[in-house]
């Protein structure tokens, strides 16, 4: 297993403890509702942007979230 998949099963453990302990009306699904009443267009930016990135359907050049690791990694 490499450290990409231990990294999406210790997020995924997390996502999955965090929405059994919750408090009520604490799920992160009910988090984002408020987000898409406070700023729907922002919200909607920022999960579209993901999901392109995870599906590797931008080119790195236009993916911010590739932009800022290939930053990161250059400070290092």
């Amino acid at each position: 297993m490499k450290p990409s998949d231990r990294a999406w099963l210790f997020l995924s453990g997390g996502v999955v403890a965090y929405e059994v302990l919750a408090l009520d009306g604490e799920l992160m699904s009910e988090a984002v509702d408020r987000y898409l009443e406070a700023r729907p267009w922002l919200t909607r930016s920022v999960i579209v942007t993901v999901a392109l990135h995870l599906l590797n359907v931008l080119p790195q050049s236009l993916d911010p979230l590739a932009r800022f690791a290939s930053l990161w990694k250059a400070l290092d």
